[in-house]
């Protein structure tokens, strides 16, 4: 009789553990869960309200000096928890033409580059 309550009681321990793991809260993992609210910024927006609006950037994709000034991409991204190994949904470019906000979508989504960028900004 001992050892079935006592099975019984770890039973319940270890199903109680169990559901706690599948309703973590992911905030604390180190990824975005949560939706990038863009609807914030606005193009023109320089770097320090754009972190203010979003938060830090996951990454700092690339920068180019010019003579005249500099293009500067930071990327953001949403991922979607999944059982096993979470999955990167979204993933957005901005880029910023001296401390400016340029533009910004997902990588791929133009075909100009930065140089591109930069030459129809300064003309």
């Amino acid at each position: 009789m001992k050892k079935i309550l006592i099975l019984a009681i770890l039973g319940v321990i270890l199903c109680s553990n169990g559901c706690t793991l599948l309703n973590r809260d992911f905030d604390k993992y180190g990824k975005n869960y949560k939706k990038i609210p863009f609807q914030l910024i606005s193009l023109g927006d320089n770097k320090k309200n754009v972190k203010e609006k979003l938060g830090e950037p996951v990454n700092i994709i690339g920068s180019k000096q010019f003579e005249e000034g500099f293009i500067e991409v930071w990327s953001y991204e949403k991922w979607d928890a999944r059982m096993g190994w979470d999955v990167l949904s979204q993933e957005y470019w901005l880029y910023f033409l001296d401390d400016d906000l340029a533009q910004w979508g997902r990588p791929g989504d133009w075909r100009r580059e930065a140089d591109s960028i930069y030459e129809f900004r300064v003309r």
